[in-house]
């Protein structure tokens, strides 16, 4: 029986490809269908460039893997209410996008949408636990400046549908001193988020680590919103009981800046659903 009470839509999930998420394909089918879905994404990690950030990503020869998990998931899932959509998650990587666009664009037409993130500052993966205790070698406001750098030459490049988790290195807690200087710079890029169709993704992980807090925070969301930026809801679920993880508390958070829609992607199409 569905535990929602209007449909819903979780964008950002995993599979053990990644080698950091628990849990089999059918455990997330069968999560995504207890939460009431109608739609529901795929949406690993993907390969490239070649050997970047290689422990928690696919690898190029797991690709034929994916698209068959993805195939019996539609193929399980069929009749059943529930879409399964196929996306990946890619990341920008300064000096090599050109890498990027050469092994992605072919396989653009599989997919039903794209995520893009920043999970480095340079050579620093700011939200990788193991990493933790080189945030004092690196700075807080260091790792947050080349961040939104970061993030705004990704926005200008495109080439994506949803932006992911846009504060993530607020993961372990740590908070730039200068909040509103970093509001500014982030809304400048949901504004050419906007003028691109890009939608921002409200990421309930953000819940379930130290920051306690959905990815964006309030004070992002409601920039975002005055930017004309529509939204997305993603779990970022890495085992499957995580699928739609705090949806409801999300949608809240989303009708109270303003917003009474989430979207989802049809083979790139956007489709509007009531939050």
């Amino acid at each position: 029986m569905s535990t929602t009470t209007s449909p819903r839509a979780d964008l950002h999930t995993h599979t053990a490809l990644c080698k950091h998420a628990s849990g089999t394909p059918e455990e997330y089918l069968a999560a995504a269908q207890k939460a009431g879905l109608v739609y529901w994404g795929v949406s690993d990690h993907f390969p490239a460039p070649a050997g970047y950030d290689a422990e928690f990503r696919m690898a190029p020869g797991d690709l034929p893997r994916y698209f068959d998990i993805l195939d019996s998931l539609r193929d399980v899932a069929d009749g059943s209410g529930l879409q399964v959509l196929a996306a990946v998650e890619f990341d920008y990587v300064p000096d090599r996008m050109d890498e990027v666009s050469a092994a992605l664009d072919p396989l653009r037409p599989i997919f039903d949408y794209l995520i893009g993130s920043v999970h480095y500052v340079g050579d620093f993966a700011f939200d990788d636990p193991d990493k933790l205790a080189e945030w004092p070698r690196y700075g807080v406001d260091a790792v947050w400046d080349g961040y939104l750098t970061d993030l705004k030459a990704f926005v200008e490049l495109g080439g994506f549908n949803v932006l992911a988790h846009s504060d993530l290195p607020k993961k372990f807690g740590f908070r730039p001193s200068d909040c509103e200087n970093v509001v500014r710079r982030m809304a400048d890029i949901y504004e050419c988020a906007a003028a691109k169709g890009i939608r921002l993704e409200l990421n309930t992980a953000g819940l379930r680590v130290a920051a306690d807090e959905i990815y964006p925070s309030p004070e992002l969301l409601r920039a975002a919103f005055r930017a004309g930026m529509k939204i997305t809801l993603g779990s970022d679920a890495h085992k499957p009981e995580h699928v739609a993880y705090a949806f409801d508390r999300a949608a809240e958070l989303a009708r109270s800046i303003g917003w009474t829609t989430h979207t989802a992607f049809v083979r790139g199409e956007a489709v509007e659903l009531p939050l």
